[in-house]
C-alpha cells in the first residue's frame, strides 16, 4: 500500500527534483489528491461504491404523532401568518430532518422553512386559510430525500427482505429495484406529484440541493482559569460552514488563533461567523409580520478545527484535514447523550463558544468536499406505511413516537467520493494496482506544465492501457451473474426464484 507520502517520494525520485519545502509538498499533494479524483471517476468501479438502509419516512398525521393512543394533535393556524403551532409536541419534526418538504393545510401545500421545535414551525409563504386553533386538516410529507453527503451517483434502490419485519424473519416485499427515472421522462409521463402508497416502484431525480458557502471567521481567545480548556501558549486553526437539513455548505475562509499566555492558566474559544464586510452572520428572530423568510433563515453553522497542524508552532503539516467540534455542552467528562454531537451554531446565533480541549478529538468526522452540492431523489409513490411500529411511550412522558416507531428500509447502493489525502500515513481507498496510476496522472500533469510533451504523452498511453486492464477486474465482472436451475425470468425484467434453494444446512 502506498500513503501519500509514498507516492509523493516516488514522483519526486522519477523527475529527479526533490526540494525539501513544505509549498512544494503542498502543491505535489494537490496534484495527487487532483489525479486521485480523477482516476476515481473514470469508471464506476466497484470498490467505489458503499451501500447502506434507505429509511422510508412517512407522513406526519394529526393521529399518527401523539402521545396518547386516539388522541389528535391540532394546528394553530393564523391567516396572514407564517408560524404553525401545534397543540402537542411530536419528537419526529425534529429528527427526520422535515425542513424544506412540504405541509398541507386546508388542502394546500406550502413548504416548511424551518422546524423551530418539536410542536412550533415556520412557513415558506404566510398562510392564507381560515384560521383556526384546532385544524385537523395538516400533514406533513417526505417528498424529497437527500442522499448520503459523500455520494456521487444513486446506483440502485430497492424494495428488500428486512430482518427487522415480520417478528425477525424477514418479509419478500410485492417490488423489489426500483426504476431511477430522469426528470424529464417524468414529465413525459405526467406522474403525480402527490400519490402516496405502501411501497415505492421507482425514484425520479430532483433538481439539486445547494447549500450556500461560509464567509470569513473571527476566532478570539478567552482567558480562563478553567483546567480543561485550551492550553495557553498553543495555536488552532479554525472555519465554519452553514447547515441547512443537516447538509453542510462550502467551508469559509479560515483564521489561525493564538492562545496567549500571561491571563489565565487556560482559554476557552469563541467563533464569530463574519461576511465579507465584517458584519455578523445571523437570521433575525421570527416577527409576527414577516411574509417571508428572513436572510439566513433555517441555515445553521457546523465549526471545523484542521487535525493536520502544528499546534504548538501554529503551522500548517500539509494539506488542511478539516474535523467537526464535538460535545456540544462542553462536558469535562466522557458519559454524556450528546458527547459525540457535533457542534453547531443555530441560525440566529452570530458565534459560539468552545469551552473545553476535549471538544477536538482525532476521530472526529471529515469534512468531504462537495462545495455544498448534494443529490435529491423522490421516491414514486410517496411510500406511507411501515413494517413495524414500535410500542408507544407511556403517556405520562413528554415526547412524542421516535423515528424508529414506523420503520421501513429499503437497501441502497451508490457511488461515493472519498475523502482527500491530507495526512502523509493517508492511503488512497482504492486496490493497489491503482496506486501507480496516480504517479502516472501527476507524471503527465507536470509534463504538460513543464512543456515535455513526449514524456507527457508517454504516460498518458501507460494510464489507457493499465485503465483497459484493470476494467476487466474492477468492472466487468462477466461472471457474476450466476443463473441456477431454479432461477427463472418473467416478463424480462424480475428474477423469479424458490426462496428454500438458496439456503444451505449451516
Amino acid at each position: 500500500m502506498a500513503n501519500l507520502k509514498a507516492l509523493r517520494e516516488k514522483i519526486k525520485n522519477i523527475t529527479d527534483y526533490s526540494p525539501d519545502l513544505q509549498q512544494y509538498n503542498d502543491q505535489l499533494d494537490e496534484l495527487i489528491n487532483d489525479a486521485y479524483y480523477d482516476i476515481w471517476t473514470t469508471k464506476r468501479w466497484n470498490f467505489a461504491t458503499k451501500m447502506y438502509m434507505f429509511k422510508f419516512i412517512p407522513d406526519m398525521l394529526p393521529t399518527r404523532d401523539v402521545i396518547t393512543p386516539g388522541a389528535s394533535i391540532g394546528a394553530v393556524v393564523n391567516k396572514g401568518s407564517r408560524l404553525v403551532d401545534f397543540t402537542a409536541p411530536m419528537d419526529r419534526l425534529t429528527k427526520d430532518n422535515f425542513e424544506g418538504q412540504p405541509i398541507e393545510i386546508q388542502n394546500y401545500e406550502y413548504t416548511i422553512s424551518k422546524v423551530v421545535s418539536d410542536s412550533q414551525i415556520l412557513l415558506d409563504q404566510v398562510f392564507h386559510g381560515t384560521s383556526t386553533v384546532t385544524d385537523y386538516t395538516w400533514r406533513i410529507k417526505r417528498r424529497f430525500y437527500d442522499l448520503p453527503h459523500d455520494s456521487i451517483e444513486l446506483l440502485s434502490l430497492a424494495h428488500r427482505d428486512i430482518p427487522n419485519s415480520n417478528a425477525g424473519t424477514g418479509r419478500f416485499p410485492p417490488y423489489g429495484k426500483l426504476t431511477g427515472l430522469m426528470p424529464r421522462r417524468e414529465e413525459e409521463l405526467n406522474l403525480r406529484m402527490d400519490y402516496a402508497a405502501s411501497y415505492a416502484e421507482a425514484y425520479v431525480w430532483s433538481p439539486s440541493k445547494f447549500v450556500p458557502e461560509a464567509y470569513k471567521t473571527k476566532a478570539s481567545p478567552v482567558p480562563s482559569e478553567n483546567a480543561d480548556g485550551f492550553p495557553n501558549g498553543s495555536h488552532l486553526e479554525v472555519c465554519w460552514a452553514f447547515l441547512e437539513d443537516g447538509k453542510v455548505g462550502a467551508l469559509s475562509e479560515p483564521q489561525t488563533v493564538y492562545f496567549t499566555p500571561g491571563q489565565g492558566t487556560h482559554s476557552t474559544l469563541d467563533i464569530t461567523f463574519r461576511s465579507w464586510d465584517d458584519q455578523d452572520i445571523q437570521a433575525d428572530p421570527f416577527q409576527s409580520k414577516d411574509i417571508r423568510p428572513s436572510q439566513f433563515e433555517g441555515l445553521d453553522k457546523i465549526v471545523f478545527w484542521n487535525s493536520n497542524y502544528d499546534r504548538a508552532n501554529g503551522e500548517r503539516l500539509g494539506l488542511p484535514v478539516w474535523r467537526t467540534f464535538s460535545n456540544p455542552g462542553g462536558s469535562n467528562t466522557r458519559n454524556t447523550s450528546n458527547y459525540l454531537e457535533s457542534v453547531i451554531a443555530a441560525d440566529t446565533a452570530a458565534s459560539i463558544s468552545i469551552l473545553n480541549f476535549n471538544q477536538i478529538d482525532p476521530g472526529n468526522p471529515i469534512y468531504i468536499e462537495q462545495d455544498g452540492q448534494y443529490n435529491r431523489i423522490r421516491p414514486y409513490p410517496r411510500v406511507d406505511s411501515w413494517d413495524e411500529e414500535i410500542t408507544r411511550q407511556n403517556p405520562d412522558e413528554n415526547y412524542s413516537k421516535v423515528p424508529q416507531d414506523f420503520l421501513r428500509e429499503g437497501v441502497a447502493r451508490y457511488y461515493y467520493k472519498p475523502s482527500h489525502l491530507g495526512f502523509a500515513s493517508d492511503s488512497p481507498e482504492m486496490p493497489y494496482e491503482f496506486h501507480q496510476l496516480i504517479v502516472y496522472k501527476v507524471l503527465e500533469t507536470l509534463y504538460d506544465k513543464t512543456g515535455s510533451m513526449a514524456n507527457a504523452e508517454n504516460y498518458r498511453r501507460r494510464i489507457e492501457r493499465e485503465i483497459k486492464e484493470l476494467e476487466k477486474r474492477y468492472t466487468d465482472h462477466q461472471d457474476s451473474m450466476v443463473q441456477r436451475g431454479q432461477f427463472r425470468l418473467v416478463g424480462n425484467r424480475h428474477f423469479y426464484y424458490d426462496y428454500a434453494s438458496l439456503k444451505t444446512g449451516g
